[in-house]
């Protein structure tokens, strides 16, 4: 099993919906830092994955409002950095096939907080 790191970020606006008061919900902007931690048992091309492919998913949700993203609009799923880890990891999963394993997202949200999404063993 060979693994790989892509770190990369988006700049992206989003407003929460909470039940209580908060900041977040009033429309605002990140600089979502991301990393995805993916592996292979073997190499195509020499490598676990072309970065670009992780690149290019990522980038979809660069200089966007996440609200209207159907990823979260059609669910009504909140742009939390939760969720957004969630969606990355299904996007990304879905873009690099069976041959390649999507291990954990992290979603970086300010220098202080992060969400982590990791693969559950049952799940492959």
């Amino acid at each position: 099993m060979i693994s790989i790191t892509y770190r990369c970020h988006f700049d992206a606006a989003h407003q929460l919906s909470v039940p209580y008061d908060s900041p977040c919900n009033r429309r605002h902007g990140h600089r979502y830092e991301v990393e995805i931690s993916a592996s292979a048992r073997e190499l195509a091309h020499g490598m676990v994955v072309d970065f670009n492919v992780l690149r290019q998913v990522v980038d979809e949700f660069d200089h966007c409002d996440l609200n209207e993203r159907p990823e979260f609009s059609v669910t009504g799923m909140q742009t939390t950095a939760e969720h957004i880890a969630t969606v990355l990891a299904t996007k990304l999963q879905h873009a690099v096939g069976d041959r390649v394993s999507i291990n954990e997202i992290i979603v970086r949200e300010t220098p202080r907080s992060l969400a982590r999404w990791r693969r559950s063993e049952t799940s492959r």
